[in-house]
């Protein structure tokens, strides 16, 4: 396995898996048999979702600037393909 499909395969991974968490976390007091306040339970949830939020950014964040080549993130790949470009190609792609 490459590791440009174990990136997609951790960064689709952890989409899902916040997804999931987001999902059970919004359904939770609808189907809770305890009598749970809302207004409470939803700055909760505000506060939990900002914190994962965040790291699922970085996550991804890292990993779309090195499948696009950001500036620090151009992958093994990439460099092969610009070295052995022929004199007048330099830059192209395709």
């Amino acid at each position: 396995m490459s590791t440009r499909n174990v990136r997609t395969f951790i960064a689709i991974s952890m989409v899902l898996v916040f997804l999931g968490l987001t999902v059970v976390m919004a359904l939770f007091p609808l189907f809770s048999a305890k009598n749970v306040e809302i207004k409470e339970y939803a700055d909760f949830f505000v506060k939990i979702a900002s914190v994962y939020t965040g790291i699922l950014g970085v996550i991804v964040g890292y990993y779309f600037a090195r499948l696009h080549g950001g500036k620090d993130g151009q992958d093994v790949a990439g460099a092969r393909t610009a070295q052995s470009d022929t004199p007048g190609t330099v830059g192209k792609t395709g």
